[in-house]
């Protein structure tokens, strides 16, 4: 028998042909001769529910990051301690000059080298008494800035004075060999001002 044929009714029992499995359309059609279509299952309403949170959960990952990550308005200098005793580092500071002074008195700096030393100097005592790093600051930085009820003007004072000395056109050997002391002076006293 070709699969393709409708099998009789006159051929099953009676009994059988009442059911309720031979009356269905797949027994009254040809079986292989017709396809049966079969509705698409719907999704369940969670999915679009779960998608939606999923994009939220990105996006807030994303605003995090970018938040978290911007740099501030104000730099402030991380956990800072200023010093427990400033005319300790006061002191060490006047000995520092001082020894530049000598070294320069004594020969082994020129004027172009202990000029630098004093500008370091004195930005290295601001950086140990405000934690502030002075030493990248540029001359307009030095005069714009305060430090709570210090201020750095008289810094930027010495250093101006002394930038003929570090880069001028005849700094160097011999050059600004009177004015060692008097800039070494002028260091000790921007450090005996400092409050």
């Amino acid at each position: 028998m070709a699969a393709d044929t409708i099998i009789p009714a006159a051929s099953f029992p009676a009994d059988v042909l009442n059911t309720d499995v031979f009356n269905t359309t797949v027994f009254n059609a040809p079986i292989f001769n017709e396809p049966v279509f079969y509705a698409p299952v719907g999704y369940s309403p969670w999915w679009p529910l779960a998608g939606i949170a999923l994009l939220l959960l990105c996006l807030g990952w994303c605003t995090w990051v970018w938040i978290s990550t911007r740099v501030g308005a104000t730099a402030d200098v991380p956990e800072f301690t200023a010093p427990r005793n400033p005319e300790t580092v006061r002191h060490r500071y006047w000995a520092l000059i001082t020894d530049i002074e000598h070294r320069h008195d004594g020969g082994q700096l020129d004027g172009r080298s202990a000029h630098l030393e004093l500008s370091l100097a004195l930005r290295t005592f601001v950086q140990e008494m405000t934690g502030l790093c002075a030493q990248r600051m540029t001359l307009a930085e030095l005069r714009a800035h305060q430090v709570g009820e210090h201020q750095l003007p008289l810094v930027a004072d010495a250093v101006e004075r002394w930038y003929p000395a570090q880069f001028g056109a005849g700094a160097g050997a011999g050059a600004g060999t009177q004015s060692v002391a008097s800039s070494a002076q002028q260091a000790r006293e921007v450090v005996g001002q400092w409050r």
